[in-house]
């Protein structure tokens, strides 16, 4: 089999760490030229394997594991409720991280960990689906596009002395057209 994608558990935490300090330092390292250290803070504290468990722990968030040929290849992370000023609705949530690793994109991972996503947000009646994206990120805003997301606003994150701009974009998963 190919690829599989499931829920993850809180013995994933190790693998989730792993794949989310490898994908974001492939993905953004660039960014942080002559700013290694805030990057290597940044890495350390967000991909710890303790602060992974213990947001595995959380009832509000959900993780889904993507395995390409036996290997963990990415993964996703939601939180159900989770709101933003952009957003509004006391129901919506949010995909907080969707990771591929560089070498397994392109080929619908990203995809099918978003089904994960909306499946659980639906069966649990949540809608809208709102995420940030960094600005200068076009593939994976070309990406969120291809997937029926719209920008809806704009929001800026600080990681040690710099200052990122995200968009904010939303799917309305439930909506019947006009």
């Amino acid at each position: 089999m190919p690829l599989s994608t499931r829920p993850a558990t809180i013995s994933d935490a190790p693998v989730i760490a792993l794949l989310g300090r490898l994908s974001f330092a492939e993905t953004f390292g660039y960014l942080f030229d002559g700013h290694e250290g805030d990057l290597s803070d940044y890495l350390d504290w967000t991909f710890a394997v303790p602060k992974i468990r213990a947001s595995l722990a959380k009832a509000e968030n959900r993780y889904w594991l993507a395995v390409h040929d036996e290997l963990p290849v990415g993964y996703a992370k939601a939180k159900f409720p989770s709101g933003h000023p952009a957003i509004g609705e006391a129901k919506a949530g949010q995909l907080q991280k969707l990771y591929v690793l560089r070498a397994f994109q392109d080929r619908r991972i990203g995809g099918c960990l978003m089904e994960g996503v909306a499946a659980k947000a639906e069966a649990m009646g949540i809608d809208p689906l709102w995420l940030a994206v960094l600005r200068s990120n076009r593939r994976a805003i070309g990406f969120y596009d291809r997937h029926g997301w719209r920008s809806v606003g704009a929001d800026r994150f600080s990681i040690g002395a710099q200052t990122f701009d995200f968009a904010i974009m939303r799917i309305d998963r439930n909506r019947k057209p006009g």
